[in-house]
Parts: C-alpha cells; sequence; structure tokens
C-alpha cells in the first residue's frame, strides 16, 4: 500500500480501538507486550535521555519510557497521534524521510513495526541515523524474510503486510553504511514466550524467528 493508504489504515485503527494496544498491527495484545517488554528490557534502562520513537502509532511502545526521559513521537497517523500525546509523548505528524529535527538530537531512536509499510526503507534508515547523536542507539524492530512462518503465512493471508521483510545481514549492512557499531540482533520467535540474542543472523534462529529487532551504537564524528 502506499503512504496515504497505510494512514488511512491506521486512521480507521485509531478509531476503531482508541488507545488500545490492538490499534497497532500486532498478531495480538499478548504478543504486543511480550515483544515490548523483552525489547525495552533489552535496551536498557533510561533516566534523563532525549528519545524518538519514529512510527509511535497510539503511543503504547514507548509509553514506560515517558517517566523517566523525554520522548518524541512521529506518525503519519494524525489520530492515532492524538493518543500519543494523551500517554505523554510530544507528538508530530512528519515524513520520516525528512525529520524536523537537528542532527545528532536523540539519544536512543527506536522504529518499532515500520519499515516494512513503507518503500524507501533506507532513506528512513539514513535519516534515523542523521538525527541519532554520537555515542547513541538506533533500534529497529521488522519481519524476517527468512522466517519459514513468515512465508507460510504469506500464501494463505493476501493483505499487503508480508510485502516486505528483511534479512538480518541486510539491515546490518545498512546499519554499517550509516555509521553504527556494536550491532546485536533480539529474535523474536511468534507464538513462544522467548527471544534470543546475538551479534549475527545464525542459521537455524534466522530461520525460524519471526521478527527481529537490530540495535547500534552511532559512531563518533
Amino acid at each position: 500500500m502506499s503512504n496515504s493508504n497505510w494512514k488511512q489504515y491506521f486512521d480507521k485503527k485509531a478509531e476503531t480501538h482508541g488507545a488500545s494496544v490492538k490499534s497497532s498491527d500486532y498478531f495480538n495484545e499478548e504478543s504486543f507486550f511480550m515483544q515490548r517488554d523483552n525489547t525495552l528490557r533489552w535496551l536498557g534502562e533510561l533516566k534523563g535521555k532525549t528519545v524518538l520513537d519514529a512510527g509511535c502509532g497510539v503511543g503504547a511502545f514507548s509509553e514506560p519510557l515517558v517517566a523517566n526521559n523525554t520522548v518524541y513521537g512521529v506518525d503519519f497517523s494524525v489520530k492515532s497521534l492524538e493518543f500519543a500525546a494523551g500517554r505523554g509523548l510530544i507528538t508530530m505528524s512528519e515524513d520520516l524521510t525528512a525529520l524536523p529535527f537537528e542532527k545528532g538530537k536523540f539519544d536512543v531512536v527506536l522504529c518499532i513495526g515500520v519499515i516494512q509499510l513503507i518503500e524507501q526503507y533506507v532513506s528512513v534508515i539514513k535519516e534515523l541515523a542523521r538525527v541519532t547523536k554520537p555515542g547513541g542507539t538506533l533500534l529497529i524492530e521488522t519481519l524476517n524474510r527468512g522466517s519459514i512462518q513468515r512465508k507460510l503465512l504469506k500464501l494463505f493471508e493476501r493483505s499487503n503486510k508480508f510485502d516486505r521483510m528483511y534479512a538480518m545481514d541486510e539491515l546490518k549492512n545498512v546499519f554499517i553504511q550509516h555509521g553504527f557499531e556494536q550491532i546485536e540482533f533480539m529474535k523474536i520467535y511468534h507464538p513462544f514466550k522467548f527471544v534470543t540474542k546475538s551479534s549475527g543472523q545464525g542459521a537455524l534462529s534466522g530461520t525460524f524467528c519471526t521478527s527481529f529487532a537490530i540495535k547500534g551504537r552511532k559512531k563518533s564524528d
């Protein structure tokens, strides 16, 4: 789908489900909270940081960070942003390939379940890298192209949500090209509740994990 169609899709979900995590595109609420808890635990404790949630939706993913940090939320669904603002995020509707922030503004940049919806994903990562400060962290979570489960679901579910999936090494190379080091992966195995972590793809885990997160540290200029 085009960006405008995705906007309509998520506006409608927000109108239907309000601030509920059902407004996001997760399999169910249990899956959402499992992924959020594991991802934020992996990210580590944050206090006094400036955080960007790029593609924040209704703000449910980054809500736990609001109490001790300044959290900005950007999304193209204005309706979703109404609920994100209610969770304490500083919200704005912007293009993720052309953000209105100065270079190196954010200590932490999150982009959760977004790049599979956007054709120009390299441009998005380039822009997220620009606004990440040296020594800061970029964390992206998306669908695993190598997943057997995803390949089977694509045969039966004729939606666009499986059109774009990524190999771990593919995103690792983009991270390196845009100045990141200390790159790590967290692999998610839906519907199971455990995750694994590593510095590489791994043959078996790369085949069976359904989604993965990648994080890296921005090199000093």
